[in-house]
């Protein structure tokens, strides 16, 4: 079992942009922590599930980001105390919404684009399909997601054209 670490933190503004808003982690527990590699973390704050990546700072501080849906569901705002669980996860694990997992798996030409692509471009994906909460919408945008892999239309995939 992963080691669990907890501590309570302040939700502050992220480089004075009033959108983004993390929560420092404090110096010790990043000490205990692997210098290199993607660190990615399951936990709660004040209660509020989330699996999130830590981010680090040019001046060695590391944080997590606080999205509005975070925000809304633990119930807090920039300047309320936050009280933080979490554990390391495995970096590549990813949980597909099952509208998502089952158009990969009947659309064998965008399953083959959605699984050759990287774990975070997936999890980006998943995400923007797990953020509807109508089953409805996220078929829809699971189909739409798998027509635009296969058009070669995602905007991932035109911005690589684009450098080329």
């Amino acid at each position: 079992m992963n080691k669990s670490y907890r501590f309570q933190g302040i939700l502050k503004i992220l480089d004075s942009n009033p959108s983004y808003t993390m929560v420092s982690i404090p110096s010790e527990i990043i000490s205990e922590l692997p210098e290199s590699g993607r660190l990615r973390t399951l936990g709660k704050m004040n209660g509020a599930e989330f699996s999130l990546a830590i981010q680090g700072r040019k001046n060695g501080n590391a944080f997590f980001m606080v999205g509005s849906a975070l925000r809304k569901a633990a119930k807090i705002t920039t300047g309320d105390p936050v009280e933080v669980e979490f554990s390391l996860t495995d970096p590549d694990f990813l949980e597909l919404p099952e509208e998502l997992k089952e158009v990969m798996e009947q659309d064998e030409e965008a399953g083959k684009i959605f699984f050759g692509m990287t774990v975070g471009m997936q999890r980006s994906l998943s995400h923007y399909v797990s953020s509807v909460k109508n089953t409805d919408s996220r078929i829809k945008r699971s189909m739409e997601l798998a027509y635009k892999m296969k058009t070669e239309t995602l905007y991932i995939q035109r911005a690589k054209k684009n450098q080329n």
